[in-house]
């Protein structure tokens, strides 16, 4: 029967609190308590109240015989007590004293991506994540950094995986659902542990396992979707195609290219258009499942999975796109003094790629003629008079392909013993071991001059090459460990001391034929051995061995969980370096004052919340280059001299360098850790400031020397950046809410270069190194518009080797930056920076009666891109026959305010004025902000899934890349040419086609 209970909440000083839910429990019968803590709520005797308030414990209470109740909350501490794996350790948010994001399970496997590298995206500040290209089969499309670019060498992150340090490609051959956390390790009080590989960050991955007294759990996920090809440019019809060619060639006083009658013909036949490019491309399908069973006893925990996913490539043709197959146990067992952890994992991953590289390129320069065909009725496929040797249709369909697979077994035995309390000694073997297959095969496609042509015209892959590769790699680890932690009344001191040794051993070989069996691609008579350095090899010329030897440790002191003091090191004697300077000594010291717990702070505490000032200091190092620079290394070489009438054999060699040392950062961070509203919400600031030096570089020398020289420290940079993150909890009614914002930066600038100045350029894109300025910055001539007149002309500055009589007004106009009169190299200045600034990321989650709605949004807040290439000029260099609807806005006597400069063709003054030097018409505004993710989805009340056996029962419909908002519509703004090292060529944004994912996906438990 029911009854009227009344009550007040209050906290532990007895303080009243507004705003408190309380739901009788199974029902939606509920109430909040007023500006005093009191409230009233009708139920009966048995029923049970549940009591929630964001930064406190949920509590439960029966209702009983009760009438007047008072509830006191406690507060949640599970923020400052939050368990952080950091190097050979863990620690907790509260006591964490270096720079380090965690990454939880939920935000990766949740996902629908296809590795690791992508679900990390957006998760933590200043974690740069660049997907150049969305092409399943496309190994290198992936751009890591933490923290931006701090070396002109290798800027890559240390991936460390259960402890144990991996090679970078094992990070995405981890199935995305076996991860229980990442630790993103930024600073050198975190990453010092790591020496001379930590520089550039550590991303520190720990997998899942069972629990103790656990029953056998099974979890079973799924998500099955499709992803949708995107072109983001588009041709114009036809015959506008035509007409605004023959208005290119006019401008420039040459003999249009079509008659009248021909653009009507276009005209009339607009109907029966279809641009190649869109005949390439179809609708892939994505799809994951995933097991595992988990559990333990008293002193025994188990965990077994295993994975499926594969995604389809979405360009037509058989069976392209790749498959991975995972399987990991994590067992492990204690034994009076003794625990044992065994951890082994297997992961075969498939890929199968087209051999037409240029399928892009080729169907996408082509304008949409109805006339131009690819494949007749017939099944003929065809060429044309703009496409004389190529047809991407037929080369997908039957060009061949590229097949590979990749075994990866990793094994991790741990034997942690108890010496006493406090104290523990810890064995650890760990390998990784790959064996990587590539065979390529590219088969003979014959192309028709038209439908009815009997013979073909030309053969695409007419020399039926192919290639067989094969690398075996293995990774020995070897730890010996002491670890000491023991508290004395206010004290806490923690210790680790440790011994460590990693040998890495690779072995690669290939064979390539040309003039295979047209049928089987097998060797036949007239088949060829591609003898050459990149072609033909075995593994004695491409066997690598490296070994590194270390000492570890860290001391840490605490006091009344207020005060915090740690320091630590790493020594390191590496092979790749002289016996000479072989060892290297990389130290850290970070203090931590948790301000909040001192005396006059009680007051802040108990209204505000918890606040931890921290700071760090310490140098890291890279040695992240080629082996034996140290040594001159010789070489043969086939058809190296002419000697006799015949090629012959000969010898080159490069010099080593003796002098060759650790590169180095001092890093310094400083930060603070807060909480506000009990807990409620919490944020992170850091300012960040490295100092590298000794930078290794290959440095550049005359042709006539007749080699090259090893690599040698002759660089300098410095790098700093801030990074804040936020997240907030809030409860409104049943309504629970979580608010996540991290925003990060950094730039970068050169401080010491040998020369001291650097300038490469490539397809009319230039970029620079020189003291003062960010790594590799974009370099060339400002624009000052288009002219207007031929009087404008007349008087301004122009390119040398240009006269006025050249130019007509719609051509682009110079910025004369020394006032000489003219345009030359003098005149080139700093376009921009390429590297991505104010990196961010927003996660939202919303739950409401077994509803869930997640929303994720990342973006880029600066970044400059340097596009060249068709997608810039119409009709590109006769190379490209086209012009896309995005560049119609362009300069005529009516349209002077025009985008692009006036239409021209290929091979007049004016076009080379126009595009052939690197300048701002090639800059494009790479800032953007991508919806990622959305996951709308539905848990079934365990009332019903419990009838059926089940413990939890999770459906969900999802969405990645729905939209995204940038200030270039044609382009992929994630597009680059640059890698993460910041280092590439010149960028066509000829890019794979954006892909929008729609899927559902279903969880169970029971």
């Amino acid at each position: 029967m029911q009854s009227t209970v009344k009550g007040v909440v209050v906290d532990k000083n007895g303080e009243p609190l507004i705003g408190v839910n309380i739901v009788v429990k199974g029902t939606t019968n509920g109430t909040v308590t007023d500006f005093d803590g009191n409230f009233s709520i009708e139920c009966n005797p048995n029923d049970v109240l549940h009591v929630s308030y964001i930064g406190y414990k949920m509590q439960e209470v029966t209702v009983g015989n009760q009438t007047s109740l008072k509830i006191t909350m406690l507060e949640d501490a599970e923020v400052l007590e939050e368990v952080i794996v950091i190097g050979y350790g863990t620690t907790t948010r509260k006591s964490a004293v270096g720079a380090v994001d965690q990454v939880r399970s939920e935000m990766i496997a949740s996902k629908p991506t296809a590795n690791v590298s992508q679900a990390l995206q957006g998760a933590s500040p200043s974690l740069n994540i660049q997907q150049r290209n969305m092409n399943p089969n496309d190994d290198g499309s992936l751009n890591i950094n933490i923290r931006g670019i701090s070396t002109m060498n290798n800027n890559s992150p240390l991936i460390v995986i259960d402890g144990l340090v991996s090679e970078s490609g094992s990070l995405n051959k981890l199935n995305p659902s076996d991860i229980e956390s990442v630790s993103v390790l930024k600073d050198a009080g975190t990453a010092a542990i790591y020496g001379s590989r930590s520089s550039n960050g550590v991303v520190l991955v720990t997998t899942k396992k069972g629990k103790k007294n656990q029953r056998p759990t099974v979890r079973l996920n799924s998500q099955i979707g499709m992803q949708d090809p995107t072109v983001l440019f588009r041709p114009v019809a036809g015959y506008q195609n035509a007409t605004l060619k023959n208005l290119a060639l006019t401008n420039v006083g040459s003999s249009p290219q079509f008659t009248p009658e021909q653009i009507r013909d276009l005209y009339d036949h607009q109907s029966e258009e279809e641009w190649n490019y869109d005949q390439i491309l179809r609708t892939a399908l994505q799809q994951s499942y995933n097991m595992s069973v988990s559990g333990g006893s008293e002193n025994t925990t188990y965990l077994f999975s295993g994975g499926f996913y594969d995604q389809e490539s979405n360009f037509v043709g058989d069976g392209y796109g790749i498959t991975r197959y995972n399987l990991r146990s994590n067992i492990t067992t204690e034994y009076g003094r003794f625990k044992l952890t065994s951890i082994l994992a297997y992961t075969r991953n498939n890929s199968k790629a087209t051999t037409a590289g240029n399928a892009i390129i080729n169907s996408s320069r082509i304008p949409s003629y109805y006339y131009y065909r690819m494949q007749a009725d017939n099944g003929k496929y065809l060429i044309n008079d703009a496409l004389t040797d190529q047809n991407p249709l037929g080369e997908l369909r039957e060009g061949g392909y590229e097949q590979k697979d990749n075994d990866y077994v990793n094994v991790n035995l741990n034997l942690d013993v108890k010496l006493f309390d406090g104290l523990k000694l810890r064995g650890v073997f760990g390998a990784d071991i790959y064996a990587d297959h590539r065979f390529i095969r590219r088969k003979q496609v014959p192309l028709y001059s038209s439908a009815d042509a009997e013979n073909p015209t030309v053969y695409v892959n007419a020399k039926r090459e192919t290639e067989d590769f094969n690398e075996k790699a293995y990774l020995l680890n070897y730890q010996l460990l002491l670890d000491y932690n023991k508290t004395f009344g206010d004290h806490t001191i923690t210790g680790l001391f440790g011994a460590t040794n990693e040998s890495y051993t690779r072995r690669q070989n290939q064979l390539k034929y040309r003039y295979t069996d047209p049928i089987l691609g097998t060797p036949t008579t007239g088949s060829e051995v591609v003898i050459s350095d990149d072609d033909t090899y075995n593994s004695v010329g491409s066997t690598r061995e490296t070994s590194i030897n270390s000492l570890l440790g860290r001391v840490g002191y605490s006091y009344a969980d207020k005060y915090y003091s740690e320091f630590s090191f790493r020594y390191d004697g590496s092979s790749i370096f002289p016996k000479e300077n072989r060892w290297g000594f990389f130290p850290s010291l970070s203090l931590g004052w948790r301000i909040s717990e001192e005396g006059f702070m009680e007051q802040y505490k108990e209204k505000v919340g918890d606040l931890k000032i921290r700071g760090t200091y310490g140098v890291l190092g890279n040695q992240s280059i080629d082996p034996y620079q140290y040594l001159t290394v010789y070489k043969s070489s086939s058809n190296s001299y002419g000697f006799n009438n015949s090629s012959v054999a000969g010898a080159a060699f490069t010099y080593g360098n003796q002098e060759l040392q650790w590169e180095t950062t001092n890093t310094f961070n400083i930060g603070f850790d807060a909480s506000f509203l009990n807990n409620a919400l919490t944020a992170t600031f850091d300012y960040f400031h490295k100092k590298t030096k000794d930078i290794l570089i290959k440095p550049e020398i005359p042709t006539v020397f007749g080699t090259e020289l090893s690599q040698s420290n002759a660089g300098e940079m410095k790098n700093q950046g801030w990074e804040i993150s936020l997240n907030y909890r809030l409860r409104t009614g049943e309504f629970n809410h979580n608010f996540g914002l991290n925003v990060g930066d950094s730039k970068n600038e050169v401080t010491g270069f040998m020369g001291e100045e650097q300038i490469k350029t490539a397809d009319n894109i230039s970029k620079i190194i020189r003291e003062g300025l960010p790594f590799m910055a974009y370099y060339g001539y400002k624009m000052e518009g288009y002219f207007q007149s031929m009087e404008e002309i007349e008087t301004s500055a122009l390119p040398t080797g240009i006269s006025a009589s050249d130019l007509r007004p719609g051509d682009v106009r110079y910025v004369d930056m020394n006032k000489d009169g003219v345009i030359d190299s003098k005149d080139r200045t700093v376009l921009g920076n390429a590297f991505p600034r104010y990196t961010y990321g927003f996660n939202y989650n919303v739950e409401y009666k077994g509803f869930d709605l997640s929303i994720f949004l990342q973006g880029v807040g600066k970044r400059d891109m340097m596009i060249r290439g068709e997608l810039v000029e119409p009709f590109h260099e006769n190379y490209s026959y086209a012009i896309y609807k995005h560049q119609l806005d362009f300069w005529t006597p009516t349209n002077p305010d025009s985008k692009w400069p006036r239409l021209t063709a290929a091979g007049a003054t004016s076009t080379q004025n126009n595009y052939q030097r690197s300048t701002e018409l090639y800059k494009f505004d790479g800032q953007y902000l991508r919806v990622k993710n959305i996951q709308f989805g539905y848990t079934i009340p365990s009332s019903l899934t419990k009838k059926l056996g089940l413990q939890n029962v999770h459906a969900y419909v999802n969405a990645q890349n729905l939209f995204t908002f940038s200030k270039n519509s044609f382009i992929d703004p994630e597009s680059s040419e640059f890698n993460g090292n910041m280092d590439g060529s010149a960028n066509s944004a000829r890019n794979y086609p954006s892909l929008k994912y729609f899927g559902f996906g279903l969880d169970i438990e029971f």
